[in-house]
C-alpha cells in the first residue's frame, strides 16, 4: 500500500530561500536556496520524520508502507517581473 503525503513549498523573498512545510508530516519544516535542493532535503528527512512521529499521524503507519511525497510549490505572481 502507498500512502500519499503533501508538502507545501513557497519562496521566502525576504530570506531568499524556498521553505517546505507539511500538515501531513509532523515536524517537517526545512529550507534551501533552490527548489531542487529543497526537494532533495524533503526526500531525505520525510521518511525519518514519518517514522519518528508515526504516533501523531492519523491512521498511523505500517512498517512496510510505501510513501509518496507530493510537493506543491507556490510563487506569488504579484511580484513577478
Amino acid at each position: 500500500m502507498t500512502k500519499k503525503y503533501v508538502v507545501n513549498a513557497f519562496w521566502d523573498d525576504e530570506a531568499k530561500v524556498w521553505v517546505a512545510t507539511s500538515d501531513d508530516i509532523p515536524g517537517l519544516t526545512t529550507e534551501a536556496r533552490t527548489l531542487d535542493a529543497l526537494v532533495a532535503r524533503v526526500n531525505a528527512v520525510a521518511p525519518e520524520l514519518l517514522d519518528d512521529n508515526a504516533h501523531l499521524i492519523r491512521g498511523g503507519r505500517t512498517p512496510d508502507e510505501q510513501i509518496s511525497v507530493q510537493i506543491l510549490s507556490y510563487v506569488d505572481a504579484s511580484h513577478a517581473a
